[in-house]
């Protein structure tokens, strides 16, 4: 019996050596341990991502707190529902989009602020709130467009999914007037895994920009099937 006791402290010995061995390894190369998130590899390798770098961005949570900023910014102007949109005009929101409008809708909107721009700023009233745009923030189109829209999406949203190629369509064809900004509003109460899919895209950002944003960005809705 005595003898079996010490093989056994002596297996465990071992099997805890591995384990420490290991965990130091892994600690070592940098790579994530246990149940870390994975970067979606195939849209990552299209991209021309390092997704192993990637991989470590999504583990490492770096961009939670911007998008948790981006929820904010939306709850204080008034957001409770994705897709939600704010049509700026010299930095004053003179109009909203609520849900997934058709493009018809949204041009009619925007030859509406349009004509606002002739209208001295002193004269333009602002219906809401939010956020100034930076130009750092995820800006489809000239920062210096006439016309800016600020859209709050979740990734997981399949209204946010048809708006988001309505939007394509607005900025492609509005001769410049037009530029987009996308904001993160995932509804984790519905889309569980929207948060992290915005994280991932802001991985995408910091490997190789705004361009690869906006693709990856694109590629989620492609590949949504919800």
């Amino acid at each position: 019996m005595e003898n079996k006791n010490h093989q056994q402290i002596a297996g465990a010995i071992v099997l805890a050596g591995i384990i420490i061995a290991g965990a130091v390894l892994l600690k070592g190369t940098g790579t994530p341990v246990l149940n870390a998130p994975k970067a979606n590899t195939q849209v990552s390798k299209q991209l021309g991502l390092n997704v192993r770098a990637f991989d470590t961005c999504l583990a490492s949570g770096k961009f939670k707190d911007k998008v948790q900023a981006d929820i904010e910014s939306g709850t204080a102007a008034g957001v409770n529902g994705t897709p939600s949109s704010f049509i700026l005009v010299d930095g004053i929101v003179v109009d909203t989009i609520p849900g997934a409008q058709s493009y018809e809708t949204v041009i009619q909107k925007v030859a509406a602020a349009l004509d606002s721009t002739k209208q001295p700023q002193t004269d333009k009233k602002q219906i809401v709130q939010i956020k100034p745009v930076s130009p750092s923030e995820h800006i489809l189109g000239n920062i210096d467009a006439k016309i800016i829209i600020v859209e709050y999406s979740d990734l997981d949203c399949p209204f946010c999914k048809t708006f988001h190629n309505t939007m394509h369509q607005v900025v492609e064809k509005s001769n410049g007037d037009v530029a987009w900004v996308y904001r993160h509003y995932p509804i984790p109460q519905l889309h569980p895994n929207a948060f992290k899919k915005a994280e991932e895209t802001e991985c995408a950002w910091e490997q190789k920009g705004n361009d690869a944003f906006w693709k990856y960005t694109d590629r989620l809705f492609e590949i949504n099937s919800k």
